[in-house]
């Protein structure tokens, strides 16, 4: 067996060096500009927090007697007869805002989720079911473009002017000031983004916690970076109120289209648009004092993230390069060229398992076994592999200590530690997320059809107001 083994390793010596030196390189790359977002935000962080950080500052009951705009919430539905009822009756029932319609935008073959809407509609007014012209699935955006032309027949029919929109989702657990935030930011701010954050569940549920640990990193620390950087704050799709005239006018350019049809990730989209036109975007962690996210459940098994992230992926990475291309200034391609490499990097990291496990299996026979020591060395001392090699376990550990205080602000110790375990799994994931992405894209361009809505199974939690919420 062992003999075996030696006439792989003699053969592949050149293979195995190449691709070690360059998923070294790939790594460096890549370590880099996560390094200077680490330390750009550290030094804001700590010598100009209460710039850095806006409104985190400012006094809760600043926002509580401000007059109420009138505010549309978004959400597009398809099969969503499981949550739909569940959600909107906690939505409505914990709400601390009164002035507020929401819009849910349905399909008229999918009489389930119809019924649903409209049973909570009887109950609560404010409550409606936007029916699509067109038969589902389609796009999200083709959905929440429904949705807003059912909004202005509304408007139309009782006179009604709504002044902010906010976007979100079927399962999600709105926060109950989210609503006195958003009135209190705009429109002084054309877009504002709170964060996201999956909800907390047993820590077998592994494939859940990979979002998490995501979403804490990104919602804590990353976005702060990237508005104070560049002024471009990506939508998270829920949690996203806009001024209402501002994406309207935005809309206009586009065959007077909000969301553009044929995006997979419509809320990146239009807050890119709106980022190129120099809106003024805000992202506001704990605004007021106040701990206000959005919760929920994100998929539980690997073949529903992947689904996820692959539309995530081709909309964010794919069709935004496609369409957009490399516009703005430096550092506004900068934040560009940090969404868009997760194509490459979650190729390169996937690979990097590969070649450490071979890597080790090989420098374990050559060292383990004195017969076969006149085998070369891949990584020898002082060559310029050796130095990358120190300086990306380096980049290595300083994102798991990254990793680390990041999902530790959100979730604990606990999870923090476990974040470290999980980052197999995550990187599983996204390596399978960006090869579907990639060929999804690939046969949509060759057979010039449209890409889809595919939709994500959701689930609402039991108790309406989560744990990590100050009553």
């Amino acid at each position: 067996m062992v003999d075996f083994l030696i006439q792989i390793f003699r053969s592949s010596y050149e293979t195995l060096y190449i691709a070690t030196f360059i998923v070294a390189v790939f790594l460096f790359i890549s370590g880099l500009d996560d390094l200077f977002v680490d330390i750009y935000y550290w030094l804001h962080y700590i010598f100009n927090r209460r710039k850095f950080n806006k409104f985190r500052y400012e006094r809760r009951e600043k926002i509580i007697n401000l007059p109420e705009k009138p505010i549309a919430i978004y959400i597009p539905a398809w099969h969503e007869h499981d949550v739909i009822d569940t959600m909107l009756l906690n939505a409505v029932k914990t709400i601390q805002y009164s002035n507020y319609d929401i819009f849910v935008g349905v399909y008229p073959n999918d009489p389930a989720t119809i019924r649903k809407v409209e049973e909570v509609s009887r109950r609560h007014p404010n409550v409606h079911a936007v029916i699509s012209d067109n038969p589902g699935p389609t796009t999200k955006a083709n959905n929440l473009n429904q949705i807003h032309e059912g909004m202005i027949k509304w408007e139309n029919k009782t006179g009604k002017r709504y002044e902010i929109i906010v976007m979100h989702d079927s399962e999600d657990v709105i926060h109950p000031m989210s609503l006195k935030v958003h009135n209190a930011l705009i429109p002084e701010f054309d877009m504002v983004q709170l964060p996201v954050f999956p909800l907390h569940t047993d820590h077998m549920n592994l494939v859940h916690w990979t979002y998490a640990d995501e979403f804490a990193e990104n919602h804590t620390k990353d976005l702060f970076a990237r508005q104070y950087f560049s002024g471009f704050v990506p939508s998270a799709g829920v949690g996203t109120a806009f001024n209402r005239w501002i994406i309207e006018f935005i809309g206009s350019s586009y065959a007077k289209n909000i969301f553009r049809t044929k995006c997979l990730t419509e809320d990146y989209d239009l807050a890119l648009r709106l980022a190129l036109g120099k809106a003024n975007m805000l992202f506001a962690y704990k605004p007021f004092g106040i701990d206000c996210a959005t919760r929920g459940y994100f998929p539980h098994t690997m073949q529903a993230a992947i689904r996820q992230k692959s539309r995530w992926i081709t909309g964010i990475c794919l069709q935004s390069w496609q369409t957009i291309g490399w516009r703005g200034d430096a550092r506004f391609k900068f934040v560009l060229y940090r969404d868009r490499k997760a194509v490459i990097t979650n190729m390169v990291n996937f690979l990097a398992y590969i070649v450490v496990i071979y890597l080790m299996l090989y420098e374990l026979v050559r060292l383990g076994f004195s017969a076969y020591r006149d085998l070369p060395s891949i990584v020898t001392q002082n060559t310029t592999l050796w130095y990358l090699v120190i300086i990306d376990t380096l980049l290595m550990i300083w994102r798991m200590l990254h990793r680390f205080i990041s999902v530790k602000r959100v979730y604990g110790v606990f999870a923090a530690l476990l974040s470290i375990i999980r980052s197999p799994v995550s990187n599983i994931i996204n390596f399978s997320a960006t090869s579907r992405a990639l060929y999804m894209f690939a046969k949509s361009l060759l057979s010039k059809k449209e890409l889809k809505w595919e939709k994500t199974r959701h689930h609402f939690p039991a108790v309406s107001v989560p744990r990590e919420w100050p009553r």
